[in-house]
């Protein structure tokens, strides 16, 4: 109880210590996938380039007031430019805790019914595709390894995105083997300053808090942290902090769009946000977010879009901006199924439009 409540005391400074918009680095894209895929991402708003090395990243582990670090690489990262670190997990051979980070090279198809192996079908009948795995006898359990193949998928591909790695082993600090229940965050230095605090720039999580079913959700139940992949918005311009049981005392998941399990093709192209002059938005333009199951899509099946608000209409355009299919729903509903279009392979930008005249678009994979 000591500990929870010195956590307090010194967050509840920062409350008023922190940094001015577009002045500090912060965390832009958070990867807690399957078994190790595991990275965040860090943003310079700034105009100026910065020295990686005087950053950290890590996390308090399962609600505890101990911070564990890993210190950035001495690397200056360029204005309006991203560094994405990854867990230090490479060796295609390594099994049990030591699974390596998906390296594109996955063996990708049909899933299967693990009782009756018959394939796994969508709500309109189409067959469903997942990485396949082995069952490999670890210390404690058996956990599935996932098999190889010798065709390359991008959207499987953690790895080949990565910028650094780092933490290959658990023995020492383990700040990269954060799971959803674990605060991660940024910090300027190696160690945060005691009691005040004042150099957390940034904080996914509650700090002081470990929440239930080992992840914090949405008002609705909606996982955030635990097998999601989350892009800061663009109207985002610093770090945030949240601490139990001061202030509001929930994670502000509206400030991050939240895709599926181990969705990594979001992660190219760097980080959009309003603090970069080229930046180009419009008021009306991704206020409702939304999802799409399955994410990478088959061509000429259905997918399942869901959202927060009552969708009027579904666009697909491809990457030259000509539009491939439309389709028009009548009633309210916030969910909805959509025709994929019988097109090429590749990398296509879906675009919703909602009954309160708002628009939002995200990329759609197509295989």
């Amino acid at each position: 109880m000591k500990k929870i409540l010195l956590l307090s005391t010194f967050i509840f400074t920062v409350t008023f210590l922190t940094a001015q918009n577009c002045s500090k680095p912060f965390i832009s894209k958070y990867v807690e996938g399957y078994s190790n895929n595991r990275a965040v991402e860090i943003y310079n708003p700034t105009s100026v380039a910065i020295d990686l090395s005087l950053y950290s990243i890590g996390r308090f582990s399962n609600g505890s007031s101990t911070f564990q670090p890993q210190q950035l690489p001495a690397t200056m990262l360029q204005p309006y430019d991203t560094y994405l670190a990854v867990i230090d997990k490479q060796d295609s051979l390594g099994t049990c805790f030591e699974i390596p980070a998906w390296n594109g090279y996955q063996m990708w198809d049909t899933c299967r019914d693990a009782t009756t192996g018959m394939p796994i079908l969508d709500s309109a009948g189409a067959v469903v595709f997942c990485v396949q795995y082995d069952l490999v006898t670890c210390s404690n359990a058996d956990i599935p390894h996932h098999k190889y193949d010798n065709i390359y998928n991008d959207f499987l591909d953690l790895a080949g995105r990565a910028d650094g790695f780092f933490d290959p082993t658990y023995d020492n600090v383990n700040p990269m083997y954060f799971n959803g229940d674990d605060v991660v965050a940024l910090i300027e230095g190696t160690s945060v300053n005691l009691p005040s605090g004042d150099n957390i720039l940034d904080a996914i999580g509650v700090l002081g808090e470990q929440p239930a079913n080992g992840t914090w959700t949405t008002n609705t139940g909606y996982w955030v942290t635990k097998n999601r992949t989350l892009v800061r918005k663009p109207n985002i311009e610093k770090g945030e902090l949240i601490v139990k049981g001061i202030g509001v005392d929930t994670m502000p998941y509206n400030n991050w769009d939240i895709y599926p399990n181990n969705t990594f093709y979001v992660i190219d192209g760097g980080h959009s946000c309003s603090c970069d002059p080229n930046f180009v938005s419009t008021k009306q333009v991704n206020i409702n977010d939304f999802n799409i199951y399955p994410n990478p899509a088959t061509a000429n099946r259905m997918v399942m879009v869901e959202a927060d608000a009552a969708i009027e209409s579904v666009e697909i355009f491809n990457i030259l901006g000509q539009s491939v299919a439309t389709q028009q729903f009548n009633n309210n509903a916030p969910r909805q199924e959509v025709a994929v279009p019988n097109v090429n392979t590749g990398v296509y930008l879906m675009t919703i439009r909602f009954k309160d005249n708002t628009v939002t678009t995200r990329k759609l994979s197509i295989h």
